[in-house]
């Protein structure tokens, strides 16, 4: 059984308990630290600074309930919020046009008009969130269980993100359950959103999960996290944390049945299936009635049938001499084979006055056909002519570009400080320090669109390039890249 409300039975719950019976000295399901980065968390985490803060595409996280998802945004704030400036949206306030735009010129105070149309004022707000990235802090729109928002608001959102500067307009980041990503255009979810989707958690990521919370509370990992504790933590939480924080004290105060005894538990009565067995019986002997029906039918038929009567019949031979009209004679008195055999050379004259005919003249052959003349060969296609080359990518900094073959045949590591689909999102960063050598960027390919990445620098090992990622200028105002190989792209 599954109980949601195990943490409130009595009044203290139910970590007394826990900490009477395990001796621990907290509860290992309340610890926020540390973050967990397995099962793509700390990738998430990692996508949603790079594109908060440099990134020109709206973000997208979805999940199951209890995924994580509030957890990772409350990461990000924790740690961004020194270069970025955070904003919250409650989304269940947010039940009309006017509604949004309320909030929108609370954080924008003087900064957009306040008689405008609720369309009008969206477009104005992401316009003057350009200028304020401008003077040094980007703003970051975070709305989450954004599935509990209208689809009309979301997309108006998007809409005025779209249309201002990308690179520098507020970001937005909603969040919600699976199904979200629906509520958008299928245009708008190929190019303009980055979608991170959160997968459940494993039995080993929940392991991996527990084990460091375990030893810090003072508690045995071979008593809490055993194997088959584990596999009940694993079946009833489905791999969400929200479940797994409500179903580990039951399990681990055996108050939880396992699921074998449940299974044998979850048989309906035998009352309840009175009803279901008297229609089986019916059935059964309508079958066996019918079945015996017709049996019989098939004896009787086959014992009406009479035997047949053997019929001697009579052959006349020869003219009827001494003979009534139609008198036969009996069968005994047929004529001898010698007999036959004396009236055979009658017979034998006839067949040979049958064989004599005159041959036949042979008939005369057909003249041979004339030949058919070779047909004439066919002028050969003429060839088709080929494709003209698609022109080059016209870098509007050439001093600063490499193409992408030229950077992978590069050896070492380097630190790739933005990527978006906008040159101009590049640019901005450059125009930072456009004296720098070590800052280059060259163009690929994501989802059928240009995809631009400023690297900086060239290392030859791992180590040497995560030294250098904590030293980069202040004026480039990038704290954390990403460190990667040449070959890697």
């Amino acid at each position: 059984m599954t109980q949601d409300n195990l943490n409130a039975i009595d009044s203290g719950g139910l970590f007394p308990r826990l900490q009477q019976r395990y001796g621990l000295r907290d509860n290992p399901l309340e610890m926020e630290t540390p973050f967990f980065p397995d099962a793509m968390r700390h990738h998430a985490l990692e996508s949603l600074r790079h594109l908060c803060g440099f990134g020109d595409m709206a973000l997208l996280v979805t999940g199951a309930p209890g995924a994580g998802k509030t957890r990772i945004i409350t990461e990000l704030v924790r740690s961004e919020s020194s270069r970025l400036d955070f904003h919250r949206i409650p989304t269940a306030a947010l039940t009309s046009a006017q509604a949004l735009t309320k909030d929108l010129r609370k954080i924008a105070r003087s900064g957009v008009p306040v008689d405008s149309e609720p369309r009008e004022l969206v477009y104005q707000f992401f316009r003057w969130s350009e200028a304020r990235a401008q003077r040094g802090q980007r703003l970051v729109l975070i709305l989450d269980d954004a599935d509990r928002v209208a689809p009309e608001l979301l997309n108006l959102l998007l809409s005025g993100f779209l249309a201002a500067d990308r690179s520098l307009a507020a970001a937005l980041v909603f969040s919600g359950a699976d199904g979200l990503q629906d509520q958008f255009r299928a245009e708008d979810l190929a190019v303009h959103i980055h979608h991170i989707s959160l997968p459940p958690l494993s039995r080993d990521e929940i392991f991996a999960f527990l084990e460091p919370r375990v030893h810090r509370a003072g508690g045995r990992k071979e008593e809490l996290l055993s194997s088959s504790r584990l596999k009940q933590l694993h079946a009833l939480s489905q791999g969400s944390f929200g479940r797994l924080k409500r179903v580990a004290p039951g399990i681990w105060l055996d108050m939880v049945t396992p699921q074998s005894r449940a299974a044998a538990r979850s048989w309906p009565p035998l009352a309840s299936l009175r009803w279901p067995a008297l229609a089986l019986v019916i059935l059964l002997v309508s079958w066996w009635f019918v079945a015996r029906q017709y049996d019989d039918s098939v004896t009787g038929s086959a014992g009406m049938e009479t035997p047949r009567e053997t019929v001697r019949r009579s052959i006349t031979v020869g003219p009827e001499v001494g003979r009534g009209a139609g008198e036969t004679l009996p069968v005994d008195a047929l004529p001898s084979p010698e007999l036959a055999h004396q009236q055979e050379p009658e017979n034998l004259a006839l067949t040979d006055l049958d064989a004599v005919t005159e041959a036949e003249p042979e008939p005369e052959p057909e003249p041979e056909p004339e030949p058919e003349p070779e047909p004439e060969p066919e002028p050969e296609p003429e060839p088709e002519p080929e494709p003209e080359p698609e022109p080059a990518f016209a870098s509007a900094r050439p001093e600063n570009f490499v193409p992408l073959a030229h950077l992978k045949q590069r050896e070492g590591w380097t630190l790739q400080l933005v990527a978006g689909h906008q040159e101009r999102t590049i640019l901005s960063v450059i125009d930072r320090q456009p004296d720098n050598p070590q800052l280059s960027y060259t163009v690929g390919e994501r989802q059928g669109q240009p995809w631009f990445m400023l690297v900086y620098g060239q290392y030859p090992s791992l180590e040497s390039a995560r030294e250098a990622a904590g030293q980069l200028p202040a004026a480039l105002g990038i704290s954390e890249p990403w460190v990667r190989s040449f070959e890697s792209y």
